[in-house]
């Protein structure tokens, strides 16, 4: 009887446990400029197994949305960098972090180039110009915006610094090779 009243504590603790794991996931600072960009938001995430429940706030900036698990919360992450967009985000508690943006450390360069950039509009366009323009270096900024590329150029830009900088702003790219 002792044996059978210890295995059901055991199974209710940790039903109880499973019921209160922290399944949002939370991200602030995510460039959301307009309609488009929600629906941007909205349609990264809409084939992700496991996300449900995606709100996006042009207000506050912010995203979020409930996971069936970790990896879910990892493919969501993947799923927004894939479309341009970048925060900072949680899973309850736990920091996430996006794909790597492909800066190789201290590396200066005359040019840096980003693609897959999320640029649905003019204010999207503006707001990356803004990012980029005081990253020490640049002297131009060319923004394609129905390609998703941004091309910093000048003298001596950190690949870390205008990676940092385009974060900064709410978006993600990819550093060209």
């Amino acid at each position: 009887m002792k044996l059978l009243t210890i295995a059901t504590i055991v199974m209710l603790t940790s039903l109880a446990a499973a019921l209160f794991v922290d399944n949002e996931v939370t991200i602030k600072d995510v460039h959301l400029c307009c309609a488009s960009c929600v629906d941007g938001v909205n349609d990264a995430l809409k084939g992700v197994d496991g996300v449900t429940n995606v709100a996006s706030d042009q207000n506050t900036k912010s995203v979020a949305f409930k996971v069936s698990n970790d990896e879910a919360a990892k493919k969501a992450i993947e799923a927004l960098a894939d479309s341009g967009f970048f925060g900072t985000a949680k899973h309850g508690k736990k920091d996430l972090t996006f794909p790597d943006a492909g800066a190789k450390k201290d590396a200066k360069s005359t040019k840096v180039k980003f693609f897959g950039v999320h640029l649905c509009c003019r204010s999207c366009v503006k707001s990356a110009h803004s990012a980029l323009k005081d990253v020490k270096g640049v002297s131009s900024i060319d923004i394609d915006r129905e390609a998703g590329t941004v091309t910093v150029s000048g003298t001596d830009i950190l690949q870390t610094d205008a990676v940092t900088a385009l974060n900064k702003g709410g978006f993600y790219g990819k550093i060209a090779e």
